[in-house]
């Protein structure tokens, strides 16, 4: 078989199966959810068991934060989602309002040609709706979450004796899986300072639902650059019929300028040797995991991007690929302290 006809039946596999995962999304977005919230919750239970604590003391532990905070989330988006839906023929009334006052505003004018009132209530509408369908799905993924917790140990001493064998998927899950939860750890730490600044900034504009938009920021902000942007959508919207068009700009200005602090600030202060991933290649997952998966895709985007450069890293030949979707703070550590060569050696 040629070449050629190898990349050809290769793509052709690819794209089947991008279409039975597209199929299967409803079922498999939420379980990738669950698996993903389970790998965070699982060094909490190594902590607990490494202090002293019994062994069911720490799983049981870990399972009850798990779902104590997934369904307090899973409450404050329904009843939020519940709140905003009650106001919406209010929100639409005052987008009409404010573009009727704005006069001869030039701003205002071009904002309404591009955007009308009525466009944007249906934004809102349509934003609400997903946020909906993602709050159901995190709710399941949370029960997923505590099932894999609750099968921890077993699936522990499952990996550990594969590992132990000359097969190479066993073999890298334990490194792999090690510095996935190390890069998602710093993001949580990322995620919390950018949502902590962003509910502080809707209060002090009296964005309404600051919290429900504070909560999305969290999860959104996983996705570097291109999620705080999403998340900003709702709370704009809001200030502009709430306060006009100058709390919108100042929300605008005051969130863009907090995505730029957290990714080029705050993110390189706290990743120390985590995977820094190309501009780029978070951009195309992020588009390409809503396609395929929904709105949960979103959530889910930069998980499998991570575990997508880290599996290319564990093997020598496809490493090359890994070095084009991301780079390592750790060789860029290297650099800076190999001795300089001159150019006439």
């Amino acid at each position: 078989m040629s070449r050629l006809t190898t990349m050809l039946l290769t793509a052709a596999a690819g794209g089947v199966l991008l279409f039975m995962v597209a199929w299967a999304a409803p079922v498999l977005a939420p379980l990738g959810l669950g698996l993903f919230l389970a790998a965070l919750a699982a060094p909490l239970f190594g902590r607990l068991t490494a202090r002293g604590a019994p062994g069911p003391v720490s799983l049981a532990l870990t399972i009850g934060l798990v779902l104590v905070i997934g369904a307090a989330i899973v409450w404050l988006a329904l009843v939020a989602i519940q709140s905003f839906n009650d106001s919406l023929a209010t929100y639409a009334t005052d987008l009409q309002a404010r573009y009727q006052a704005a006069g001869l505003d030039p701003l205002s004018t071009t904002l309404r040609d591009l955007l009308p009132a009525d466009v944007l209530a249906e934004i809102l509408r349509a934003l609400v709706a997903i946020v909906r369908d993602v709050a159901v799905a995190f709710g399941f993924a949370v029960i997923v979450a505590a099932l894999l917790l609750l099968d921890s140990v077993r699936l522990a001493r499952i990996v550990a004796a594969g590992a132990g064998t000359d097969h190479p998927v066993f073999r890298e899950v334990p490194r792999v899986a090690s510095a996935a939860v190390t890069y998602f750890l710093v993001r949580i730490r990322v995620n919390l300072l950018t949502a902590a600044a962003l509910l502080v900034l809707m209060l002090v504009l009296g964005i309404d639902d600051a919290p429900l938009w504070a909560v999305g920021t969290f999860f959104l902000s996983f996705v570097p650059y291109v999620g705080l942007v999403v998340a900003m959508i709702p709370p704009t919207i809001l200030a502009f019929a709430e306060s006009g068009i100058g709390a919108a700009l100042v929300f605008v200005v005051g969130g863009t300028g907090l995505n730029l602090i957290a990714e080029n600030l705050v993110e390189p202060t706290l990743t120390g040797r985590a995977l820094k991933l190309s501009t780029w290649f978070v951009f195309v997952m992020f588009f390409a995991s809503v396609w395929v998966l929904g709105p949960v895709g979103a959530l889910l985007a930069m998980p499998i991007s991570v575990l997508l450069v880290l599996v290319l890293r564990s093997s020598e030949r496809s490493a090359w690929a890994a070095t084009l979707l991301a780079r390592d703070p750790a060789d860029d550590a290297r650099r800076t302290t190999e001795p300089p060569t001159s150019a006439g050696r």
